[in-house]
Order: structure tokens, then C-alpha cells, then sequence
């Protein structure tokens, strides 16, 4: 039976590889993904390592927040010489950071905000101290001048010498360019832009005068970091916290691998699809083989071969298909892995050169999910080739009787509604493992009533094709007489495009939802930002303070962000506003108390938030801040608004006193469009837009990510379209009499290519419009449980979604076009004696 097998696999040459294929596709884009966040993972740490491996200990103010740069909490830079008098303790240098932003000489800022932070440090002139390493130029010699990273400087093209303008949290001010400076072996930290000042000016410019962000030193030889490490935690005070080099390391490369994890996961879970999609094509594959062999196997049957021999054989192929195809899917994976660091490029994260990374872990992954799949995908159809009985060798055709199979349409409706539940019960609970077991569980009860609604849809999608003559009925009958199969190429593609219409619909209910209650509660004419992350960007407060006093302004609200964690919650975007004039840019609906007189102790809360933690107003509320911990009175209690306020907030006097950079993420502005432009022009990182182009800009980033996401689809798409093309050249080879027939008594080469590429349009749109209409569902479900979030208005736009299924519809056709050929060229005489 394996000789056999082999031979089987070698007089059908075409379709074993259009099956390894679709494996191939699927397996590179995993062990792509593997390899490439195995790659950028090490390259990161092994160059996260070098730049500190000369730090022996580390002194910083603890916090369990996470912070961005400039946004930790900051320590006494005294202290510096108590540990500088530390026995053992070598060389002590203090480090500084904040935001600082470079400005191109064209008066551009440079790099790109929504992509990496901005941000400035202190020059350590202790080389062993020093992340940094000179590329040209020299180290600042006073406080006018300062050293840029080499990507800015390329990007730029500044060179040593040029003077440029530097954005912090005072007033822009000119430098001398005195040198340009990778981070380790790398051009930039991550793709971020970077500026680096003398002790006195980041002192002056980052933090405030005696602060210090941390305290590196190196030792002594012979000493330990660990003993270095509690000698100097002795003679420090218990507000500080002392930690090796060795942990400093490890703690950096931990969050770059916390950030970076995100993205691995997305590329993951699109790997996957590719995989699952692929499946549904083994499957089809598979099963269409069995149909076709019934006669051979119920002759092996009745020589002699059992059940259990039949069934191992089917599996045999198709575990040499997928020993293949993995094989070549991970020859492929390093190809991918090339393709998404040069993705990252484009995105603005610079990937530091290194040794690709091909792990044993990646290499078993991606073979065994290959071969599994391949096998799991095969055992039905290779369970039913045992079950076929000797007498059936007599049969010359099998009849599909799946469209009226009771027993199958009543499980797949429990399977389908029992997925549609997890996925409501999952999004009402926000468990996010239940919504995902609910959309496989609704994929498997849909492609399971595939065959049920596979006569019927195709029945009426076949009624204009009928109005183009005999091959557009025949393609209608063709979908029709072979349920199963149609159902089961149309599953495939019925995934990719389920996905894209999700997405779709998300997309366009999160822009409707956003300009909706921007229109709604904002009621100021302009916004002021520089493009960035909440907590990654700053303008200077002064920008505000210029505008208070410009004619033609009527009302200016600083907003300003940071983490904390708010009785007992952590928040990545906690926010502080100028509350003297907040309600007259937001509405906030009824308010009890008095915004006004938040000051620097007082909170004001949601009444939602007011009700499901029992406050009223006097209420304590205790929060923790980077910069320590305060206890805060609830002022004020507000019913609208919460879209862009959050559910609490404090006054900027607030996030000053508990020690938070004096930074504005944004400027709310009610005025004369001339009068604050001519404010801002002096600031080359303020943005102003009035809502509809602060919409529009919002909405750019939602397209960006959708495009990226598409993108990604795009492969599972390709593999269902290389699905149907499979089906159809596997159903012409078991129709060759059937073809040979109709071309005998009249038909034509165009009518029978027509007829081919009809059905595959057919199977297209069946898929697509089961795609469209599970993904709107994912859509409205998404939306409404994420309401109390601002994601509120349903939006199915119809006419990209028409587009999704056209586009498919044409694609469906085009895969369609050499098994059209083929079926064109068939010998007429050839077809009729072919058994």
C-alpha cells in the first residue's frame, strides 16, 4: 500500500503541488513570523545589553508604574556623592531624560511621532557609563551644544556644526550640533529621535535643577555588582532603590519584549488564519480525491486491502504532502522574515544588523503545525475512503446528498448558535479567550450548514447567469449538484473575507463613533497637538500661555496625560486639563460641585465612576502617581463628556505638585483660526486642526492599520483563491466525459471556459457573502460591547463591502482561468472513452 501510495502521489504530480502549496504559504508565513521576532529579539538584546554592560549598579526612585521617557519619577542628584563615597564604588555619573524633539532645518520636526517618542538626555562623559558611542563629531563641550542620534541625522542631514532649533518644555532654543551618536550598535534607540545635552542644560531643559532620573556607577575590580549593590542600598535612604547591572539589563530587555510582544501576537494570529484557511483547502482537496478513487479503492477493498489499510494510505499522502510543503514553507520563512524587517524599516524602527535567528523551537513549531494540520485535514476524508464498501466498485458515479442531510443541518445550527453565544457571552463578561472559542465554534457550525446553503444560494445566484445562455445554467447546476464541494471551497475563502468585512465594519463605526461625539462634546473650534501618543509627545506650556494672551483667542485649556493608577486601577492615560476653563471646550452636562476649584488636591469624577465606587462629593480618592502617592477630594461630579475627558481627571496643578513633567499633550482652543496660527507658527511640533481635520487625521491612522491588516489577509485570501482554482481543476478531471459530451453535441471552447470561470464566481460570492455577513455580525457585536468606550454607532458601509465581494467575485474568475483552459482543450474523442 506505501509503493502504492508513492505512485498515486507521482501520477498526480499537478495536484499534490497545488496542495503542498497552500501548506508551503502557510508555514512560511509562521516560521517567518518566528524567525523574525526571534531575530529583532535577540539583535535587541544583545545591543540593549552592550549599551549598559558597563554599569555595575543602578540608583532610581522605585515605581510601579509604567512610564514612558521623561515620565518616571525623579531622585535628589545629591545623592550622587554619597554614593560616589561608597567603598568600592569606581565612577558615578547621573542620568537624565525627558522630551526633547529636533527640529529639521526646512523647521520640521524630525521622525514621526505616532510611530516613536521624542526625547532628550544628558551626555555622560564616563565612557563606561555611556549608552552612547560618537560616530562623527565630538562629545558636547558646553551647554549650546549637543549631540543627535545618527538616524535623525541622516534623516535630517545635519552634520557637525550645523545649529538647529531643539523643542522642550520651555522655549524653542537654538544648538550647536557638536556630534552625532549611535545608541550601542544601533543608529537610534528603536527608531526614536534623540538629543543629548551637557549635566547643566538637561538639567535645565529635561527635568528641573538637582534631579536626577538615576545614579550609574562602576566598581572596583574585584567587587560584585550584587555587593556593590547593597553597600550602596546601606548608605541610601529606603525611598531609593539600588539594582546590579546585570538585573538593569535584564529589566530592559523584558519591556522591549513586553512592547514588541503585541506585534508578534498579531502576526501570529494571522499566520494562524493562513493555516486555518489552508485546511479547509487539504480538506477539499482530499475529499474530491476519495470521491474520484471510490472505484480504484473499493477494488483494492475487493482484493483483499482492509479498511484500516485504505484509510492509512489517504494519510500517508497526505503526511508526505505535509513534510513537504512545511519543509519548503520554512525554506520560505526566512524570505518572509527578510520581507518584515525591511517592513519594520519602512515604519520607522530601525533593526540593528545581526545573524538571523533560526531556532529549533521555530523549526518544530512550524513543521509540526504543518504536518498536523495537513494530517488532521485528511483524516475525514481518508475515514470515509475505509468505510467504502467492494460492491461500490459497480457504481461509475457518486451522488452528493449533504444539501438535505437533517442530522447535519441540525448540529451545524447548534454548533453555529452555541458560537454566536460564547461570542456575546464572551464580549458581556470581556473575556476575550470565550469570544475567541465562540468565533471558531461559529466559523465550524457555518462551514458545517455549508452544504445546506450551498444549493439554495447557488440556485439564486445562478439566476442572472442564466440570462448569458447554456454556460452560465450549466455552471449554476454544476455549484448545485456538488454541495459538499462547493461548500467546502467557498468555507476557505468565507475566512479572509469574514475578517476583512470585521475589520471593515469596526473601522468604519470607530470613525462614525469618533467624529460623532467629537461633534457632540467638544465645543471649542480648534485643537492643538504634535501628533504623537498621549504620553510619547509634549508641547511647551508656554505655547499656551502665549495664546491666553493673543487677541482673538476666547479660550485656551491645557490637557496634559500620564499613567497612574487611580484607586487601585492602572491607567495608561490618566488626565489633567486647565479646569478654569474645561467646561467651556468640552460639555460635561450637569456638574455638582465645582470644576473650578480642583486646584491641586481635588478630582473630578463620572457620575458613572461616582456611582460604582459609592462617592459623592468630598469623597477621599487616593492615587498613586510616577512622582509619589496623593489622596485626592472629589470636587466635582460631571454626566457627559467621558469620550474625551476620561472618567476622572485632576487640574494641571495637580500633576505639578505630584511631580509630573510640565508637558501638553494637547491645547484646546475656542478662537479665531489667524489669531492662533499666528501663535503657533513660532512652534515648529504644534499641529493646529479644527475638527474636521482632526478627524480626518484620526481617521488616516485607523486607515493606515486598516491597510496593514489587509495586507496581512491578503495571503489567507490568496490561499482560498488557490483553493478554488485546485477544486475546479480536480472537479474537470472527474467531469472529462461529462465536458466531452457537451463539447460533442455543440458546445464550444468559450462556452466551456465561461461555464468554468461561472462556477467559480458562484463559489466566490457564496463565500464572500457568507464572509461578509459572519464579519458584520463579529462587527455589531464588538461595537456594542465596547459602547461605554466611545465605540458606539454601528456603521456597516455598504458600499465597501459591495466592493469586498465584487473584487472577490473577480478574483474567484480570474483562479478559475487555467482550469478554464484546461477544461477548453480537452481532446473531445479522448473525453468520451476516458472511464
Amino acid at each position: 500500500m506505501f509503493a502504492l501510495t508513492l505512485k498515486e502521489l507521482a501520477a498526480h504530480k499537478l495536484r499534490l503541488l497545488t496542495t503542498a502549496f497552500a501548506v508551503l504559504l502557510g508555514v512560511a508565513f509562521m516560521s517567518g513570523t518566528l524567525i523574525f521576532t526571534d531575530t529583532i529579539g535577540a539583535t535587541f538584546d544583545s545591543a540593549l545589553a552592550d549599551v549598559d554592560a558597563g554599569v555595575d549598579a543602578y540608583v532610581r526612585t522605585p515605581t510601579d508604574i509604567d512610564t514612558a521617557y521623561g515620565q518616571g519619577p525623579r531622585l535628589d542628584a545629591s545623592i550622587a556623592d554619597t554614593v560616589a563615597a561608597v567603598e568600592g564604588v569606581d565612577q558615578v555619573a547621573l542620568r537624565l531624560n525627558g522630551y526633547a524633539r529636533l527640529v529639521g532645518p526646512d523647521g520640521v520636526p524630525v521622525g514621526d511621532m505616532t510611530q516613536s517618542p521624542a526625547f532628550g538626555m544628558n551626555w555622560v562623559t564616563v565612557d563606561e557609563l555611556n549608552p552612547w558611542v560618537i560616530s562623527s563629531g565630538r562629545a558636547p563641550a558646553n551647554d549650546d551644544e549637543i549631540v543627535i542620534d545618527k538616524s535623525s541625522a541622516d534623516s535630517a542631514g545635519y552634520q557637525p556644526g550645523d545649529v538647529a532649533t531643539v523643542l522642550t518644555k520651555g522655549a524653542p532654543r537654538d544648538f550647536t550640533i557638536s556630534g552625532v551618536a549611535r545608541f550601542g550598535e544601533l543608529e537610534s534607540p528603536a527608531g526614536a529621535t534623540a538629543v543629548l545635552f551637557t549635566d547643566t542644560t538637561a538639567a535645565e531643559k529635561l527635568a528641573s535643577p538637582g534631579e536626577a532620573n538615576a545614579i550609574a556607577m562602576t566598581v572596583d575590580h574585584g567587587m560584585s555588582q550584587s555587593a556593590i549593590a547593597a553597600a550602596v542600598a546601606g548608605a541610601l535612604d529606603s525611598d531609593v532603590e539600588v539594582i546590579t547591572g546585570a538585573d538593569l539589563i535584564a529589566e530592559n530587555q523584558a519591556t522591549f519584549a513586553a512592547g514588541f510582544a503585541p506585534f508578534k501576537a498579531i502576526l501570529l494570529v494571522f499566520a494562524l488564519v493562513a493555516m486555518f484557511v489552508g485546511a479547509f483547502i487539504i480538506n477539499n482537496t482530499f475529499s474530491i480525491t476519495v470521491a474520484q478513487r471510490t472505484r480504484e479503492m473499493a477494488l483494492l477493498r475487493a482484493i483483499g486491502a482492509s479498511g484500516r489499510q485504505v484509510k492509512r494510505s489517504v494519510l500517508i499522502e497526505a503526511g508526505i504532502v505535509g513534510v513537504l510543503a512545511s519543509a519548503g514553507g520554512l525554506v520560505a520563512g526566512v524570505g518572509v522574515a527578510s520581507g518584515l524587517t525591511k517592513l519594520m524599516s519602512q515604519l520607522g524602527i530601525d533593526v540593528p544588523d545581526g545573524p538571523m535567528q533560526i531556532s529549533s523551537t521555530a523549526l518544530a513549531m512550524s513543521l509540526g503545525v504543518g504536518v498536523v494540520v495537513t494530517t488532521l485535514s485528511a483524516w475525514l476524508p481518508a475515514r470515509r475512503a475505509a468505510k467504502i464498501a467492494p460492491i461500490d466498485a459497480m457504481r461509475s458515479v457518486s451522488v452528493d446528498d449533504s444539501a438535505g442531510s437533517s442530522r447535519r443541518t441540525t448540529f451545524g445550527a447548534i454548533v453555529a448558535a452555541i458560537g454566536i453565544g460564547g461570542v456575546l457571552t464572551g464580549l458581556a463578561v470581556d473575556e476575550i479567550s470565550l469570544v475567541g472559542v465562540g468565533a471558531l465554534a461559529t466559523f465550524a457550525g457555518v462551514a458545517i450548514l455549508g452544504p445546506v446553503l450551498a444549493r439554495p444560494v447557488a440556485h439564486l445566484l445562478g439566476v442572472p447567469l442564466r440570462l448569458r445562455g447554456v454556460s452560465g445554467d450549466i455552471a449554476t447546476r454544476n455549484a448545485m449538484r456538488s454541495p459538499q464541494r462547493t461548500a467546502r471551497t467557498a468555507m476557505s475563502l468565507m475566512i479572509g473575507v469574514a475578517l476583512v468585512g470585521f475589520i471593515t465594519v469596526f473601522a468604519a463605526s470607530t470613525k462614525t463613533s469618533l467624529a460623532g461625539s467629537l461633534d457632540k462634546e467638544f465645543v471649542g473650534t480648534h485643537i492643538i497637538s504634535d501628533g504623537g501618543y498621549d504620553n510619547a509627545s509634549g508641547l511647551s506650556p508656554e505655547l499656551a500661555e502665549r495664546l491666553r494672551t493673543q487677541p482673538g483667542v476666547d479660550v485656551v485649556s491645557q490637557a496634559r496625560t500620564a499613567p497612574a493608577v487611580v484607586n487601585g486601577t492602572a491607567t495608561d492615560a490618566f488626565y489633567a486639563f486647565d479646569t478654569t476653563t474645561i467646561d467651556a471646550t468640552f460639555q460635561l452636562g450637569n456638574i455638582k460641585g465645582d470644576l473650578h476649584a480642583l486646584g491641586s488636591d481635588g478630582i473630578a469624577v463620572s457620575d458613572e465612576e461616582a456611582t460604582d465606587n459609592g462617592w459623592t462629593l468630598g469623597s477621599s480618592v487616593p492615587i498613586t502617581f510616577t512622582g509619589g502617592e496623593a489622596v485626592l477630594t472629589v470636587e466635582a461630579i460631571y454626566t457627559a463628556g467621558t469620550d474625551w475627558v476620561g472618567t476622572s481627571f485632576v487640574d494641571v496643578d495637580a500633576f505639578t505638585a505630584n511631580g509630573l513633567d510640565e508637558l501638553d499633550y494637547r491645547v484646546y482652543v475656542s478662537g479665531d483660526s489667524a489669531a492662533i496660527t499666528s501663535v503657533t507658527a513660532s512652534d515648529a511640533s504644534a499641529i493646529v486642526q479644527d475638527k474636521a481635520a482632526f478627524i480626518d487625521s484620526k481617521n488616516a491612522d485607523i486607515d493606515m492599520m486598516l491597510g496593514l491588516f489587509y495586507a496581512m489577509l491578503a495571503l489567507a485570501v490568496f490561499i482560498a483563491l488557490l483553493g478554488i482554482a485546485n477544486t475546479l481543476a480536480l472537479s474537470i478531471c472527474e467531469r472529462t466525459r461529462e465536458l466531452g459530451l457537451m463539447r460533442a453535441v455543440g458546445m464550444t471552447r468559450a462556452q466551456t471556459r465561461s461555464m468554468v470561470r461561472w462556477e467559480a464566481a458562484i463559489i466566490a460570492v457564496f463565500g464572500s457573502t457568507l464572509g461578509l455577513a459572519i464579519g458584520t455580525f463579529f462587527g455589531w457585536a464588538v461595537v456594542r460591547a465596547l459602547a461605554d468606550q466611545g465605540i458606539d454607532t454601528l456603521t456597516v458601509p455598504f458600499t465597501s463591502l459591495a466592493v469586498v465581494t465584487l473584487v472577490a467575485a473577480t478574483a474567484g474568475a480570474t483562479a478559475a482561468v487555467l482550469p478554464a483552459r484546461r477544461a477548453a482543450r480537452l481532446d473531445v474523442l479522448t473525453a468520451l472513452v476516458s472511464q
